[in-house]
């Protein structure tokens, strides 16, 4: 006699809705950006991206032709028009598709947001960037991350020095996603002997850039992220868009950029969850245990085990989505900051778990190269070093909930607490 705990094994089977009706409820429809047929071209290319160590170039073809480079630029400057919401529902959709391309696309989204933000505020002549990259289908690659930066987001290790019509830089950016394919390059630099950070646009061709192929990584292979070299390479004034004191971090333009890299790298990662959480699915309903005359998704150990990180995942797509609503509705940066960082710090914890469960859920079988949930698994691991990184984000909404001072750089001297002892507080 079959045991009761699997008596409806033999049931005909009907196929749910599953967990798509609650992703379209809560993010916005973006076929019309991002047909369906496109994201299937990209998911094509994303295993042989991982096996090369380099970006699916037929790929991002795909995605010049459908304008998405100028996606978040304003229809007036000709770009898509599209909100953070819908840029996070697009980064999701790549991010199921090919982890490793949407993770470095989502550094040009991070660069051509954040100019966005600036040119809402400051309606300069930042206008003009943002409207050749979205008619001219330019590709910006984010050199933000520098050796010894610790992940700090207001600050550069490179000094640049004045010299006539702009500045002159050496030094390095790394890791840089998509430096070799990109046609322009978004960076920061700190002025010498001045506390003064720059942030400015070179085309990739410019005398004196180069980029180092050095890309060879466990996970996120296919992201192209290798090194870009500044051998005194001259910085145009006219391509310096914004300024700002170094470590300063309660600008509203920078905060708007930490908060759209922070939601629309958490929607790519939702995306990778999703993928590992379907191919698990369709492992789990083939992969019978004998003994108990029942495929694994229909027993509830394991049902009770994808049950508990669907909780976690669920939770977290709520927050990326109401957040990211929330800034295109016109939130105050400063206000919605800590809630992003905290859902960017939650996702660092929920993904890379739930997609080790669902691995672990499949067995042996799932730590082959044979299914894609080896290579999402191995993606999923590179959330953990996007900054800002855990140390100084702990410590950030540490200070906010305990009313001190607080920053985006690691602070472990705490100069702001000591100044507040020495008033008297």
């Amino acid at each position: 006699m079959k045991p009761a705990l699997i008596s409806d094994d033999t049931r005909p089977r009907v196929e749910p809705a599953g967990l798509s009706a609650c992703f379209e409820a809560i993010w916005p429809d973006v076929s019309g950006l991002l047909p369906p047929e496109a994201v299937a071209a990209v998911a094509a290319g994303a295993a042989t991206a991982d096996s090369e160590g380099r970006p699916c170039r037929d790929s991002l073809e795909v995605l010049r032709a459908l304008g998405w480079p100028g996606l978040p630029v304003p229809v007036k400057l000709l770009g898509g028009g599209a909100s953070l919401a819908q840029c996070c529902a697009a980064q999701r959709a790549l991010g199921a598709a090919d982890p490793a391309l949407a993770i470095a696309l989502n550094m040009h989204l991070f660069s051509v947001g954040l100019m966005v933000e600036h040119w809402k505020r400051r309606a300069d002549v930042s206008w003009l960037l943002l409207e050749a990259i979205a008619s001219q289908g330019r590709i910006v690659a984010s050199a933000f991350a520098e050796p010894h930066l610790g992940g700090s987001v207001s600050r550069s290790t490179l000094r640049a020095r004045r010299s006539p019509g702009g500045f002159r830089l050496s030094g390095l950016k790394r890791p840089c996603s998509l430096a070799a394919e990109a046609d322009l390059v978004c960076f920061q630099m700190q002025v010498e002997g001045e506390d003064e950070v720059l942030v400015a646009l070179l085309p990739t061709d410019a005398p004196g850039l180069t980029v180092q192929r050095s890309w060879d990584a466990m996970g996120m292979r296919g992201s192209g992220s290798e090194t870009v070299r500044f051998d005194d390479c001259l910085v145009p004034d006219e391509l310096i868009y914004y300024r700002a004191p170094a470590g300063q971090d309660d600008d509203e333009i920078l905060a708007a950029g930490v908060i759209w890299f922070s939601l629309t790298s958490t929607a790519c990662y939702l995306g990778v969850a999703q993928a590992a959480m379907d191919s698990a699915r369709a492992t789990l309903a083939g992969s019978r245990i004998n003994h108990l005359a029942a495929t694994r998704d229909r027993l509830p150990s394991y049902q009770g085990a994808i049950g508990d990180h669907t909780g976690a995942l669920l939770t977290l797509e709520s927050a990326c989505a109401s957040l990211a609503a929330l800034m295109g509705q016109g939130g105050s940066p400063q206000a919605l900051l800590p809630m992003c960082l905290a859902v960017k710090q939650q996702a660092m914890e929920v993904v890379p778990n739930a997609i080790a469960a669902a691995i672990e859920a499949c067995g042996g079988m799932a730590y082959s190269r044979s299914l894609p949930l080896e290579r999402l698994w191995r993606d999923a691991q590179a959330i953990r070093f996007h900054p800002p990184t855990r140390a100084s984000t702990r410590q950030y909404l540490g200070r906010v909930a305990l009313g001190l001072p607080a920053q985006l750089d690691l602070d472990e001297a705490a100069p702001q607490l000591e100044k507040l002892d020495e008033s008297g507080r």
